[in-house]
């Protein structure tokens, strides 16, 4: 069952508070504003982390998306990343510039999303 954000209720968004954390595998757990950026290879994931930290887990990024789905700074902007637009400096041409000079790249159909995503936040 794929969920999108726009299925999500008002009321369901606003319950969730910046305090909750996130099961990401492993026993680990983490708040979305610890994590910069999420990178997927197969069915593992780098978690980037705001202190300079790489964590690999043992999920997939398409179950870690749904899992920070009701979260609206996580978006999706690739098929191979998923960053937080707290840690967003630029965006370059089709690459994403993050805090601690992490770059990622941005698909054509998903730069719509992030778009979109900027400007409900905002």
């Amino acid at each position: 069952m794929k969920t999108t954000r726009k299925k999500l209720t008002k009321d369901f968004t606003e319950s969730i508070s910046t305090f909750t954390s996130v099961h990401v595998g492993s026993r680990l757990e983490f708040f979305p504003t610890e994590i910069v950026m999420i990178e997927a290879d197969v069915s593992y994931s780098f978690l980037y982390l705001k202190n300079g930290q790489r964590i690999i887990v043992s999920t997939n990024i398409q179950k870690l998306e749904e899992r920070f789905l009701p979260f609206m700074n996580m978006v999706r902007v690739h098929r191979s990343y998923m960053i937080n637009t707290e840690f967003l400096k630029q965006i370059d041409g089709v690459n994403a510039i993050l805090v601690n000079d992490i770059q990622c790249i941005i698909s054509r159909r998903k730069r719509i999303d992030l778009f979109n995503a900027m400007q409900t936040i905002n």
